[in-house]
């Protein structure tokens, strides 16, 4: 061993002596600001992945976030994001086959159908670069979710869950001060502000709060919980009033929390009645204001659906004339003329627009066979959806690490009705959404641990805490 050692010091004065010379011989590129910000960037993943499972998929999110929001390093975050998925699953992978914990299952195999249903519709898309590299990210993001995404999950469960509710109550406050304060809309458009906080937000401030022993945690939580309800109001997003509606009543009714449902039922029946009290024509224009908002969107006289008929009714006809591989994964021609935007990497008017429908955007990007296995793998994950329902029913106890994230993909699903977000990787939204549903699996109590339904009593349920369930009161 001491022999090594030699040659260790060697290879450190080499390695240091060629990182001069390249530093003295390249001073001018340390005036662009573009190369010391990929420099930073650089040393930022070197040192999340030195300590994978606890930072990784820190910086992964935030780079995201940074992308999407309105903030001053957007730019930067918009090209820095596919470096640092690149890296999560490179690295994640490697990582995950070395020490692997658990099986892959059934939903990383249909993933990979549909990593390869992408691939075939970019080889017949008009746009082949972009649907090409459009399909790359699907595939990264897919690799990352099936290996690094699990080991920042899996034997520490309970650091990941409490960071988890953490940063959703950061989010909350920030965003509450942001719009109501300095009156800066970093989520951009309204929608975006109401489908963050009914998807990445809501679910799992209300499952913190449930679980929330200490009374401090819990008035804090509850707090959070209150102004986001408020700011989904705001947005006047229906997507993420539905959605945030049908968490709530799936929450309280699977766990029998019937008394929990009336109050917040009550509660915001008592708050309509005491703004009519104290001012009727107030309100009665609010209300009118709410309807034309929730109900048209600006749309009236062509019903409730006016403003998602456009969309809907372009993307089938989309559809009709690429009906089997679709017009290219990520890719949808507007009929104008591409001109110098072919072959672009990034979307452009040319190649992108509103669909309306998630699942309507994937179908006219990969057609009607290649969205059979997207179609599988939506199935599979309402599958496990239903079973933490089913577990919630059976123990009525909320402490299960499952419960959120069945959650936060229920109302994802539901949301994606009406927006068209759920297969662009570009968005934080997505690919919150997709880790948080690919670890379901593998937070879901195993069904040998888990009586069978119906078989064992209530009074005799076994504890939470025998199979991961959320037990800290901090």
């Amino acid at each position: 061993m001491n022999s090594l050692k030699p040659l260790h010091w060697a290879g450190t004065i080499l390695g240091s002596s060629l990182a001069l010379y390249f530093v003295y011989f390249h001073l001018q590129y340390f005036g662009d600001v573009s190369f010391l910000g990929g420099i930073l960037l650089l040393e930022i993943i070197i040192a999340s992945v030195w300590d994978y499972k606890r930072r990784f998929f820190v910086l992964l999110i935030l780079t995201f976030l940074c992308a999407g929001m309105h903030v001053p390093v957007q730019s930067a975050g918009t090209i820095g994001r596919w470096v640092v998925l690149a890296a999560g699953a490179l690295v994640g992978s490697i990582v995950w086959m070395r020490a692997a914990r658990r099986p892959f299952r059934a939903i990383h195999l249909i993933a990979f159908f549909c990593i390869c249903a992408a691939f075939v519709s970019a080889r017949v898309s008009t746009f082949v670069q972009m649907a090409s590299l459009k399909a790359l990210s699907l595939g990264l993001l897919f690799v990352y979710c099936s290996a690094g995404a699990r080991l920042a999950v899996l034997d520490r469960e309970e650091r990941f869950f409490r960071g988890l509710v953490l940063g959703s109550e950061v989010i909350t406050y920030f965003s509450a001060v942001c719009y109501f304060v300095a009156g800066n809309s970093i989520w951009g458009n309204p929608n975006s502000l109401g489908a963050v906080m009914s998807i990445a937000v809501f679910p799992i401030l209300l499952w913190g709060w449930i679980t929330s022993d200490a009374p401090g945690a819990q008035i804090r939580r509850l707090g959070a919980l209150l102004i986001c309800t408020y700011l989904i109001h705001f947005s006047m997003s229906r997507a993420a009033m539905v959605a945030v509606a049908l968490v709530t009543a799936v929450f309280c009714l699977c766990l029998h929390r019937y008394k929990l449902l009336i109050k917040i039922t009550a509660g915001v029946l008592f708050l309509v009645a005491v703004g009519g009290m104290l001012a009727p024509e107030s309100l009665n224009r609010q209300a009118a204001d709410l309807k034309d908002a929730f109900l048209y969107k600006g749309h009236k006289e062509q019903g409730v659906m006016g403003s998602r008929r456009g969309p809907w009714d372009q993307s089938v006809a989309s559809i009709k004339d690429h009906p089997w591989f679709g017009t290219g994964y990520g890719t949808s021609p507007t009929g104008m003329d591409p001109g110098l935007s072919f072959g672009k990497i990034s979307s452009s008017a040319e190649t992108e627009r509103e669909h309306g429908s998630s699942y309507i955007t994937i179908a006219e990007w990969v057609g009607l066979l290649g969205v059979l296995p997207f179609l599988a793998l939506v199935a599979v994950i309402l599958s496990k959806v239903w079973k933490v329902c089913a577990l919630m029913n059976q123990t009525t106890d909320p402490r299960y690490y499952s419960i959120p994230l069945a959650m936060v993909v229920l109302s994802g699903f539901v949301h994606a009705t009406f927006e068209d977000w759920l297969f662009a990787v570009g968005s934080y939204l997505s690919v919150f959404f997709w880790v948080c549903a690919f670890q379901l699996g593998d937070v879901l109590p195993d069904a040998k641990v888990v009586p069978a339904l119906g078989s064992a009593r209530r009074d005799a349920r076994p504890l939470p805490t025998d199979y991961g369930a959320f037990v800290s009161n901090r």
